[in-house]
């Protein structure tokens, strides 16, 4: 994963803590669809499955983004910042 990938990936998930923080879930499922094309499976389908649920639960929504986060944030095995 390239350092501008992997500053995009940050950049996205500052907007999901963001949009988890005002209780936005349209930008919240936003987020975790940008970020699902941009993720191997079986995270992309994770991804795609919290884009969904951001149409109708705020709270599962909120605790999927919590778990999923970390997992983009080290999606080439290595955590974010590290080269």
């Amino acid at each position: 994963m390239t350092d501008v990938t992997r500053h995009a990936l940050g950049e996205l998930c500052l907007g999901g803590d963001w949009a988890c923080t005002n209780g936005d879930l349209e930008t919240l499922g936003y987020v975790a669809g940008r970020l699902a094309t941009c993720t191997n499976e079986p995270l992309c389908r994770e991804l795609t499955t919290l884009a969904e649920m951001c149409r109708c639960d705020l709270d599962g929504a909120i605790a999927a983004w919590l778990r999923l986060k970390q997992r983009v944030l080290q999606e080439d095995g290595r955590p974010i910042g590290m080269q």
